[in-house]
């Protein structure tokens, strides 16, 4: 079983990984000790969106990387050979 000290520790680690700094996961932390539940569900959903738009965002680009690659290949690469 894990001491008290080892699941705050697993905590602050978890909500590094998530992308919070130092600062945001110490807040976490206190809201934890306080059982502030609510008012820390709230901030771990608004990271799960922050995250979410930063990945919407990459597949965007993503998208336009692939269109580029594609439109590249149609029109200027036939067969291996290059089209000038």
């Amino acid at each position: 079983m894990a001491y008290a000290g080892d699941i705050k520790a697993m905590l602050y680690q978890n909500l590094i990984d998530a992308g919070y700094n130092e600062s945001e996961a110490n807040q976490c932390l206190i809201l934890a000790q306080n059982r502030e539940w609510i008012k820390l569900s709230n901030m771990l959903a608004q990271q799960r969106t922050v995250l979410l738009n930063k990945l919407h965002k990459s597949e965007e680009q993503i998208d336009c990387l692939d269109f580029l690659v594609y439109e590249i290949k149609k029109t200027h690469i036939n067969g291996g050979k290059e089209n000038v």
